[in-house]
């Protein structure tokens, strides 16, 4: 026998027999085929110059396999169940899934996402892992070589290259303040907000931010005097002083929600509204667990818009 190269070979002749075994009758194998029966028969030659074996005799009722058939049965059929395997689409089956799922966010994306979706990813997925990291301003760019599925976060600038972005809510800035704040009698105002001193919260690297451009501006300036990396340490130092802490209402309202010392007050200026957005690499873009996990954080935003 000729030396044969897998190249050489037609896959659709392995399918036919496939066939011809679990039919044994070349005209019930041309009628399930939807071809003619000197086509199979045509087929059936050549798998024998492969084979360099008959592969079937003629009995009375239909054919025999021969001992070579009866050997290359179950590797054939193992083989096409995993070449329909790498043809057909992968199906996600959350209930049995247990992947983990990386999720990037600032920790007030954590307070007020999380609740939101927690419950039905673990009802959906009850052995999939849903692990949390920090965001910063460089995580965008950064996405082609981490371990981190989905990120939700403000995009100061268009994402790179590679990265997809898809816009979930929009929200603006105010002001979280203690209660009984010295300085403000009912309504915010300018004066009180530019004499008060401020916490910052700093994400990554950025030193300049959009409140203070709107505040410049107006001709302002206010006076920051502490700057932490996280929303809820700034939130509790503000409940326990009088600074004034400016943030996302969206975080504001779950923090005057849950901490009875705090209370919310709208800017005394007009400021720009922003988008949250959900990011993810390209490479994630057809894989169908992260297809469900994009759905299951973009329903959690539906509803909380509600």
């Amino acid at each position: 026998m000729s030396e044969i190269r897998l190249s050489d070979i037609d896959l659709n002749l392995l399918y036919i027999f496939r066939v011809l075994i679990e039919e044994l009758n070349v005209t019930k194998a041309a009628a399930r085929l939807d071809v003619s029966q000197p086509a199979v028969s045509r087929s059936l030659s050549r798998l024998r110059d492969i084979f360099d074996d008959p592969l079937f005799v003629r009995t009375s009722h239909g054919l025999s396999p021969t001992t070579k058939t009866q050997s290359l049965t179950p590797l054939l059929v193992d083989m096409l169940k995993g070449l329909e395997s790498l043809i057909q689409p992968s199906e996600f089956k959350p209930l049995t899934s247990q992947r983990r799922f990386v999720l990037s966010t600032t920790d007030f994306g954590t307070l007020t996402v999380l609740p939101k979706m927690l419950d039905r990813f673990q009802q959906a997925a009850p052995n999939a892992i849903l692990d949390v990291k920090a965001w910063d301003e460089e995580t965008a760019n950064e996405l082609d070589h981490m371990d981190v599925d989905l990120a939700v976060a403000v995009l100061s600038k268009e994402p790179p290259g590679g990265i997809r972005a898809m816009r979930l809510k929009s929200d603006c800035m105010v002001c979280l303040a203690r209660k009984d704040h010295p300085k403000i009698q009912g309504n915010l105002t300018l004066e009180a907000y530019l004499q008060s001193n401020h916490v910052q919260v700093v994400l990554g690297r950025r030193a300049y931010f959009a409140v203070d451009k709107e505040l410049d501006r107006l001709g302002h300036k206010r006076h920051v005097t502490v700057q932490l990396p996280t929303f809820v340490p700034a939130a509790r130092v503000v409940m326990d002083s009088d600074l004034l802490l400016t943030v996302p209402r969206l975080f504001a309202e779950d923090m005057v929600a849950t901490a009875s010392g705090l209370a919310l007050y709208e800017l005394p200026f007009a400021s720009r509204s922003f988008d949250y957005s959900m990011i993810w690499h390209e490479r994630f873009q057809h894989d169908p667990a992260h297809q469900w996990f994009r759905g299951l954080l973009r329903h959690a935003f539906i509803e909380e818009g509600e």
